[in-house]
């Protein structure tokens, strides 16, 4: 019980591992170290000789099937593909002993796209190098290929395995070898598409081609859609404090004065002292208080609001559908419980901190500058006064006339 309980921890740790690789990673998929791809195609190539050998074993041995199947070449075909099971597999274990050998994984890098190339080409001649299965199998490896390696690599498989596909392709066409030999005379003379079996055997080829491709494509356009989610979120936001950036900020004030039904308040806040701060106890002390600082102005302000960094020492508030008082009264709110914020420094020390916040309303006839500029009025209005303080704009009859 001890024992199966341990595989089954280790399956789970190991699908948990695979699984944030290639959904939850910011490493994108194309990213991947060559000899990471390789060990990816080497497996890939594994399980896709488990599904050849299953597909032959069941059609040679099938009385129904047998008649289709060529007994001179299905044991050869058994061999080659055992043998390619093997050598699959026994690189891939080898890629985890020597996963840390300079030489072996630049040999893996190059070998694993190059041999499973010549075996899925292989496995196309068998079957017909001419056939649905074979043409759609090549055309979806290639692009997968194009995707996720580099040139140098793509191309020193490609030129080989194209030119082994027309070399093949002309001697299947001149009747010098034999066209799809794993299948009898009875079927190969007979017509393709009214065969069940044959149709059967073209699905069964292809599926695991096409499935891995969907895959491959989905886990691809899953990381480009995550990491485009990701490089939008920080062009919107300030590396430091996590709150949005000066450009967002604009970016939202422009598409409210579109709006021209929604009503909006303005705060601009800016840290008292805060030069001082950074001169005396340095800059990394600076930063945790403004880090503080962004923490409380978002659980203060409510969740369709947006906080913002306007620059430096200076936040900016931005509250829809809210009147003067309303605002004021979030002002005076994140103002005192900044006032009764401590940050604690590395002396033990406990620093006290304030702000001192100007707020101003959108009006009909004002554009967006208008507003900040009276909001940042009111701002310099509680900096004379004394800091640490809620000024509004209407308090120096700021209001450019209509």
């Amino acid at each position: 019980m001890s024992l199966l309980r341990k595989i089954r921890m280790s399956i789970f740790h190991y699908w948990g591992r695979f699984r944030f690789h290639l959904l939850e990673s910011d490493n994108l998929i194309i990213y991947w170290p060559n000899f990471d791809k390789g060990v990816l195609l080497l497996i890939f190539g594994a399980l896709c000789q488990v599904s050849a050998i299953k597909w032959y074993l069941f059609s040679y041995f099938s009385p129904d099937n047998r008649v289709w199947i060529n007994p001179d070449f299905f044991l050869i075909r058994i061999v080659t593909v055992f043998t390619t099971l093997v050598i699959f597999s026994f690189l891939t274990l080898l890629s985890f002993r020597y996963k840390r050998n300079k030489k072996f994984r630049t040999f893996i890098a190059y070998f694993a796209p190059l041999f499973f190339g010549g075996v899925m080409i292989y496995a196309g001649y068998t079957v017909g190098i001419y056939s649905p299965a074979t043409i759609a199998g090549f055309v979806n490896i290639v692009l997968i290929g194009l995707v996720f390696y580099s040139r140098e690599i793509i191309y020193s498989i490609a030129i080989p395995a194209s030119i082994f596909t027309v070399v093949i392709s002309y001697l299947t066409y001149n009747g010098m070898i034999r066209y799809a030999p794993v299948f009898s005379d009875v079927l190969t003379m007979s017509e393709f598409y009214h065969n069940k079996f044959w149709i059967g055997s073209m699905a069964e080829v292809y599926l695991p081609i096409l499935l891995v491709s969907v895959l491959f494509f989905e886990i691809l356009l899953s990381q480009w859609r995550r990491r485009e989610k990701i490089i939008k979120k920080m062009s919107q936001t300030d590396g430091l404090t996590n709150v949005f950036n000066r450009r967002y900020i604009g970016e939202e004030l422009s598409a409210l004065e579109r709006k021209n039904k929604t009503a909006y308040a303005v705060i601009l806040l800016d840290l008292d002292h805060f030069k001082l701060i950074n001169d005396q106890y340095g800059h990394d002390v600076g930063d945790t208080v403004l880090q503080r600082v962004a923490a409380i102005l978002c659980t203060t302000t409510r969740e369709q609001d947006i906080v913002g960094r306007f620059g430096g020492e200076e936040f900016i508030l931005i509250l829809k559908d809210q009147n003067l008082q309303q605002a004021i009264e979030i002002a005076e709110r994140c103002r005192r419980i900044i006032e009764l914020e401590d940050v604690q420094i590395e002396t033990g020390e406990n620093l006290k901190m304030s702000a001192s916040f100007g707020v101003a309303l959108s009006l009909p006839h004002l554009n967006k500058e208008q507003t900040i500029r009276m909001a940042d009025r009111a701002l310099y209005l509680a900096k004379q006064k004394g800091r640490n303080q809620v000024r509004h704009y209407l308090e120096l009859n700021l209001v450019p006339s209509a």
